[in-house]
């Protein structure tokens, strides 16, 4: 509920739990975004816009995806968010908006269909041997760890 775009989050989070297990796979999947012209028109300098535009900044989803695609190793890290031909709210209820970002939602897949596939081959690749024993061992070792503490 505090972070637009928690990949990063998450991704600290399994560092924490799992610091010797290499990252496999990481999907961020975003609500879709919207480019307003005030953001990119350089010339508009009203305080409403100034405004909006440091909110968007501190809300901004793609900053994080940016960071995380450079950082991380090629066909780790896969996002998904597609533009949107309007702002919609993340509350909006009406039937023709529904319809609307649905349709907009599977044309972005359509054309991402390649990044898609990478995906979701990396999401069934069978982990090294090597890998799930590491996991394993490492379990078992938190369940008697956490066991003996009681």
């Amino acid at each position: 509920m505090l972070i637009n775009n928690p990949t990063a989050l998450a991704i600290h989070e399994c560092q924490c739990l799992w610091p010797d297990v290499p990252l496999q796979c990481v999907v961020s999947l975003g609500t879709g975004r919207f480019e307003t012209a005030g953001r990119s028109s350089v010339s508009y300098t009203s305080l409403k816009t100034k405004l909006t535009n440091v909110i968007s900044s501190a809300t901004d989803t793609e900053e994080v995806h940016t960071m995380l695609d450079a950082l991380l190793p090629p066909n780790t890290y896969f996002r998904f968010n597609p533009y949107m031909s309007e702002d919609v709210a993340l509350d909006e209820s009406r039937e023709e908006k529904l319809v609307q970002m649905q349709t907009e939602g599977l044309q972005y897949l359509e054309r991402n269909q390649e990044k898609l596939q990478r995906a979701v081959d990396e999401l069934n690749r069978d982990k090294r041997s090597v890998q799930t024993l590491s996991e394993w061992l490492r379990l078992r070792a938190l369940t008697y760890e956490s066991f003996y503490r009681i």
